[in-house]
């Protein structure tokens, strides 16, 4: 199985248009049913709306808060073949277990899925592993704009706990050309636990030039 943001991506599109689809259908059949014989409109009038027509109808369809700290990632990838024998041994299960720690519930349980959704060979590929945690975070309920402050909050109006962590992770890449951008790292943190943003701002801190934001996504050994 072929895992890339890309596809990714293109599969969520895809879901959301049949849904929306599906809807359409649905008023149209409803729309139609008002049209049928007998049944005649005032010149000028709009066509009655279905919730209008049908007062039991819920007025508002919003689901539930996305919530990234409700979620059960699921068992790890069993290791495989050692180095010896052809394999790579436990490197898709110790992958694993750094996205369980590094990351919140929900989007750990995103990660863990796409590595055992992962053929045995491509366990073995690092990007492939990567890649996963990646998508996982990049799709994390938690929103990269900055938040919106009030003058009556707790930090009188200052930066959120994320900002504060992407301003130290900035000042730590002065050696560096590039230093990452606001955006990518709040995305970034956003979907990380406790540990997991205090091993990004450590590997950041000796990495930044090199690994880079995406080189130092949940890892829990920095080196």
């Amino acid at each position: 199985m072929t895992i890339d943001k890309g596809s990714f991506l293109l599969a969520l599109a895809t879901l959301g248009a049949g849904g929306a689809g599906g809807y359409v259908v649905s008023e149209r059949g409803v729309l139609k049913h008002a049209d049928a014989p007998g049944v005649m409109e005032r010149q000028g009038q709009a066509p009655e709306s279905p919730q209008a027509s049908r007062p039991d109808l819920p007025t508002s369809r919003s689901g539930p808060a996305c919530d990234d700290m409700t979620g059960a990632p699921g068992a790890c990838p069993s290791p495989g073949y050692p180095a010896e024998e052809g394999g790579c041994g436990s490197l898709a299960t110790k992958r694993c277990e750094d996205f369980k720690q590094a990351m919140k519930p929900r989007v750990a349980e995103q990660a863990v899925a796409c590595l055992n959704a992962l053929s045995p060979a491509q366990r073995c590929d690092p990007a492939r592993l990567n890649l996963c945690g990646h998508l996982a975070l990049m799709n994390a309920c938690s929103s990269a704009d900055p938040p919106q402050t009030t003058s009556s909050s707790p930090s009188g109006g200052g930066p959120d706990e994320v900002s504060s962590r992407c301003d130290a992770i900035t000042r730590s890449c002065t050696n560096t050309a590039l230093p990452p951008p606001m955006r990518e790292c709040r995305a970034t943190l956003a979907g990380l636990s406790a540990i997991g943003r205090d091993r990004m701002a450590a590997c950041m801190s000796t990495h930044c030039g090199d690994k880079g934001l995406a080189g130092c996504e949940a890892v829990i050994d920095v080196k």
